[in-house]
């Protein structure tokens, strides 16, 4: 460390301050922080890497203390037990000084006084990430040879230093028992040496090894010193059963290391496959280099594909496993395939590869179950459910849940669906890594929320959900969606925009975000938006199958196609999706939404005759949900005020519902609509006021108490009257489940851990 780039933190230099005036200064710090360069700055006699002092020297030096020497020392962290003899000798008046590696504002302070200028965004953190702030390490790094810059302190470690370095760099982890028989040594030794390479800051206090060291600890060793000692570690945390995942990582960067043992990459791939599906692949490849069967190997190459984003690669690969001779390798890749289809929306091509693995996989039972209640074949999937136990883990019994939550939203209550797929959600969460799933339990919750108009809960399952993984696009298009159907059309053009701008969407995710696209554009009414996007939405709904998940973006094209004059070219797949809902039973859970819809659409077209069709359907299903009671309302107001019969009374009451079921949009579009097929000036501008107030985007607006939303003080008062959250949703023309979401926002704003703590913040709040 030169004199010149010395770089101190604050401590440190009101530290050296007293140093100066001091007797006698101890400078302590592990090698490479600054500690030579910081003692010729000193003033007075200086002994550098005092730990390494003979017994004689240190008595020696004592005795010059004693008789009034002043003195500046020097040390890294050691075990010497002489050593202490000197530091309690110079303790009387003595100014310690600790040096510890540099953090990241440390490195930029030294690089502006070595280069005179600003450092680029990100320079210091990437060089505190690669020399773990080690002053010298720094120096290196900065040089135009960091390897040969370091070769040097790496010769001066010694024989047994470095060979543990070694072995820490190829992976194996600081367990002094595993260490002590690789190196063939004693446990005592090894924390000896482990000791000697932290005070030479080549191990970390974490354990781990800056990456400018190991990238230099393996271009000066040997192959095959590489080779020995890891063949060495490989054997012996395998026969201790230990994670040979780090270890595996290096063994790929060395060729003939374990050439035969391909099942060493085998069982790291199996560890590395939740949270590095990518790194997975590259075991199994080599595994298969090394000898092993590609065929037997193709069901968990194929998951980590999937896993690691790559559903193309993933499909190739399971279908290698139908040319096993083992049935279970069979049933599993053709799991795999059935996830990966299911992914892109292909569910009844996914059930097609299942018939044979359900008797040998509990889990292609879930996965044909929840195609078949989305293809219209609810019976089928419950016959399959009841008679096969669910697969014993928890990953595997999360799919289950999928499934017969998806089948309760069609052959039961909506309600015991959705919280049987919030809590299936929640499951997922808490498993943490990822695990391969026909879709992500978040969006099955969310799709039937939006379906009920449950705006605010898919909102909060969807806000806190993954947005990067494998379902993160996904994740984000329904939350669009969701902003959108709530009328909050800035924040929906906002999450949509950079998914407008991916390539090599999922055909199901290219189909919503089409359709958010256009749903924009006619919320707007911006008709060369319109115009512009219906191609490209076209097409996405061309490439994909009509099933339960399909209904959402369709709804928005059929409206949109009715704006733009194409109504022939959803028809079809229009008269499948009623095809499907009659198998289905006419769901309520499902059917609502696409009904409203199509009401809109006949509008549009003016067929007021088919518009009262499916008022009427909708009208079926009024006592089923809340949502089927508001819009069956607001569809028979609409369809009135269509016709010039406007009831003001009755489109207040009707637009406010739908207000506060979340729907502000169709609030607002109500009311205006109404306001211009009457010819009452009073009727007119109270309708006109009435779309002004109702057109807020959102009922989440911070409102005048400065804390809780208009629909929380709503919520608030009649918490405060003593009604049950089913009352409230009652009242408010929104469900339980909903009513509970807004409560529970209240107690995280307010800070209240109980109900009686609420009670009395309510009750001051609102006085």
């Amino acid at each position: 460390m030169t004199q010149s780039a010395l770089v101190f933190a604050p401590a440190v230099a009101d530290a050296l301050d007293r140093a100066a005036k001091a007797r006698h200064v101890v400078v302590a710090g592990p090698s490479g922080t600054g500690k030579t360069a910081l003692l010729s700055t000193l003033d007075r006699r200086a002994v550098d890497n005092a730990q390494t002092l003979s017994d004689a020297a240190i008595e020696a030096l004592v005795a010059d203390v004693e008789a009034g020497a002043d003195l500046a020392v020097a040390h890294r962290p050691t075990r010497n037990p002489r050593l202490p003899v000197l530091l309690a000798a110079l303790s009387p008046s003595v100014v310690r000084v600790r040096l510890d590696p540099w953090g990241r504002d440390q490195i930029g302070d030294f690089l502006r006084e070595r280069t005179g200028r600003q450092p680029s965004a990100g320079q210091p953190h990437a060089l505190h990430q690669r020399t773990g702030g080690v002053p010298a390490f720094v120096e290196a790094a900065l040089s135009t040879d960091p390897v040969g810059a370091l070769a040097p302190a790496l010769d001066e470690l010694g024989a047994d230093v470095r060979t543990l370095l070694l072995a820490v760099v190829l992976g194996a982890p600081l367990d002094l028992d595993l260490l002590a028989e690789a190196l063939r040594t004693t446990p005592d030794a090894v924390q000896a040496v482990a000791d000697a390479a932290r005070a030479a800051s080549v191990i970390g206090t974490d354990g781990g090894v800056p990456p400018i060291v190991a990238h230099a600890v393996r271009v000066l060793t040997p192959m095959e010193e590489r080779v020995g000692l890891a063949r060495t570690l490989l054997r012996l945390q395998q026969e201790r059963k230990q994670s040979i995942r780090a270890l595996a990582t290096s063994l790929l960067e060395l060729p003939g290391a374990v050439a035969d043992q391909s099942g060493a990459y085998v069982a790291a791939a199996q560890d590395s496959l939740r949270d590095d599906p990518a790194l997975a692949v590259r075991f199994l490849t080599a595994a298969v280099d090394l000898g092993g069967s590609a065929v037997d190997l193709a069901p968990l190459t194929a998951e980590a594909h999937a896993l690691a984003g790559d559903p193309d690669a993933a499909l190739r690969t399971a279908d290698l496993a139908a040319g096993s001779g083992d049935e279970r390798v069979r049933a599993a890749g053709a799991v795999v395939a059935a996830i990966v289809l299911a992914q892109r929306g292909e569910l009844a091509r996914g059930a097609e590869v299942l018939p044979t693995a359900t008797a040998t996989d509990p889990r292609a039972v879930d996965l044909a179950a929840i195609a078949h209640v989305a293809t219209g074949r609810w019976r089928r999937a419950a016959d399959l459910l009841d008679g096969t136990p669910a697969a014993p883990t928890l990953a595997a019994g999360l799919t289950r849940r999928m499934a017969r939550g998806l089948l309760t939203s069609v052959d039961s209550a909506p309600a015991t669906a959705l919280s049987t797929l919030v809590s299936a959600a929640s499951v997922a969460d808490s498993l943490g890594a990822p695990h391969l799933l026909p879709d992500s339990p978040t969006a099955l919750a969310a799709h039937v929320c939006l379906h009920l108009a449950e705006l605010p809960l898919a909102a909060t399952l969807l806000g806190g959900a993954d947005k990067h993984g494998v379902f993160g696009v996904r994740h984000q298009v329904l939350f669009a969606c969701t902003a959108l159907l709530g009328g909050d059309l800035a924040t929906a053009a906002q999450r949509l925009a950079p998914l407008k701008a991916l390539r090599g969407l999922e055909p199901r995710d290219a189909l919503l975000t089409a359709a958010v696209d256009l749903g924009l554009a006619r919320r707007r009414s911006d008709p060369r938006a319109l115009e512009a996007g219906w191609e490209n939405a076209y097409h996405a709904l061309l490439v994909q199958p009509v099933d339960l998940f399909t209904l959402l973006p369709l709804g928005e094209l059929v409206a949109a196609a009715a704006r733009l004059g194409r109504a022939h070219q959803v028809a079809g797949h229009l008269d499948l999706a009623w095809d499907l809902l009659e198998r289905s039973g006419h769901p309520p859970a499902w059917s609502v939404m696409l009904r409203w819809w199509a009401v809109h659409a006949d509008l549009i077209g003016g067929d007021t005759a088919a518009a009262r069709l499916q008022v009427d359907a909708l009208a079926r299903h009024r006592e089923h949900t809340p949502a089927g009671r508001v819009l069956a309302d607001a569809a028979e107001c609409w369809l009135a005020v269509s016709t010039g019969a406007v009831e003001p009374d009755e489109v207040e009451r009707t637009a406010t519902a739908l207000h506060g079921h979340g729907l502000h949009w169709d609030a607002s579009r109500l009311a205006g609509q109404a306001a211009i097929r009457t010819t009452d000036r009073a009727t007119i501008t109270r309708l006109l006021e009435l779309a002004r107030r109702l057109s807020a985007v959102s009922s989440e607006h911070e409102s005048e108490t400065g804390v809780l939303s208009e629909r929380e003080q709503e919520v608030a008062a009649l918490v405060l009257e003593g009604l049950t959250y089913k009352q409230i949703g009652d009242r408010l023309f929104i469900s339980g489940k909903t009513v509970e979401h807004h409560v529970t926002r209240m107690r995280q704003k307010l800070g209240c851990q109980s109900r009686r703590e609420l009670l009395v913040a309510l009750g001051e709040l609102l006085g």
